[in-house]
């Protein structure tokens, strides 16, 4: 089984700064290399505090000479935003930059705000992927591309970079689309939300019918699930956490509408109906110390049988120093007794 760690790299609070979030999260990628992290990965959004990195590659190149061993990629690239061929070379870039260590994760989006900002029609977003996709394949296993799509129409191009597929993973929920990760091999990306265990099964079965609909026949398909997290002894922080992981959430829902409440890019967004109280998020949720952590995400590794976990840390707020004790307790505390359950299972 593979841990990853999640870099969202948001703006939690009006006073922190993007360089700010962009050096803590260089930190905890050379931290995460130290301690026994498989992946590291870089999310990609626009327009919004939810995150300052719009180009998960460059954070990718970014930390390549900063890092040793783990394996580093976006998750992910919002391909319909991209002219695929400026995206394939790109990846090529970041592959000799970084060499064996790439791992790739492409997606259609979900954000309405984007797509009505870049002036690309998000009803088109599932069909400009697969052409998308069509094109990355292309380029990466024959070192050119050629083609004619409904959306994309390429004259021969050479590509003057390795053609080489990095390992890939999917976030979309489209059937097409996980049929098509089945026939690729690739791993599936899932956020089950506040459900862990046995209560997410619905959610792995709604990507896994289609996954074996294309012919899939192993034990347990390809599945990386999103988890938010954060190990602390202090209760104090524990609950700051919980504060952020609800403020999280409201900003999740925000960005499915067409206009999520800004000022400026801050995000500002009130209570919602029905959402859960902190008491509850400090109860249930995989936030407080180790022992507590561990027994949840066993839970899911038991029920799930994930083949990939990526762990999100930095939705606090609490700053650079929490933020990084935190990462280095998961690593040093909780990884290793995940290591030994998935061992058993497998």
């Amino acid at each position: 089984m593979e841990f990853a760690l999640f870099n969202l790299m948001s703006l939690n609070h009006a006073k922190e700064i993007p360089a700010e979030v962009l050096a803590t999260t260089a930190e905890a990628v050379q931290l995460a290399d130290q301690i026994g992290f498989d992946i590291a990965w870089f999310a990609e959004h626009h327009f919004s505090s939810a995150s300052i990195c719009c180009s998960p590659l460059m954070m990718v190149a970014h930390c390549a000479p900063l890092t040793q061993r783990i394996r580093l990629g976006p998750a992910v690239v919002v391909l319909p935003l991209y002219h695929p061929l400026r995206a394939v070379q790109e990846i090529g870039m970041a592959q000799l930059m970084a060499p064996g260590r790439i791992v790739l994760g492409i997606g259609s989006g979900h954000q309405p705000h984007e797509f009505r900002t870049y002036g690309i029609d998000l009803s088109a977003r599932t069909q400009l992927l697969h052409e998308g996709w069509d094109i990355l394949e292309q380029g990466l296993t024959t070192g050119r591309v050629a083609y004619d799509g409904k959306h994309y129409r390429i004259p021969e191009a050479p590509l003057c970079l390795p053609a080489t597929m990095p390992p890939l993973h999917l976030a979309g929920n489209d059937p097409s689309l996980i049929a098509r990760a089945a026939r690729a091999g690739a791993t599936l990306l899932v956020s089950p939300g506040l459900r862990w265990g046995k209560e997410a099964l619905p959610a792995k079965a709604k990507v896994e019918a289609p996954y074996r609909a294309a012919g899939f026949q192993g034990a347990d398909i390809p599945l990386g699930l999103q988890r938010y997290i954060f190990v602390t002894e202090d209760a104090a922080e524990a609950r700051q956490a919980a504060e952020g992981h609800l403020k999280f959430l409201r900003n999740t829902i925000a960005l499915r509408t067409d206009y999520p409440p800004r000022e400026g890019a801050l995000l500002q967004v009130p209570p919602q109906e029905g959402e859960p109280s902190l008491d509850w998020l400090l109860e249930h949720a995989p936030i407080g110390p180790a022992d507590k952590v561990i027994r949840i995400l066993t839970e899911d590794i038991q029920a799930l049988r994930p083949s990939h976990f990526s762990l999100y840390c930095g939705f606090t707020g609490l700053g650079k120093g929490a933020t990084l004790a935190a990462i280095d307790r998961l690593g040093r505390q909780v990884l290793p007794a995940l290591r030994n359950v998935a061992g058993a299972l497998s």
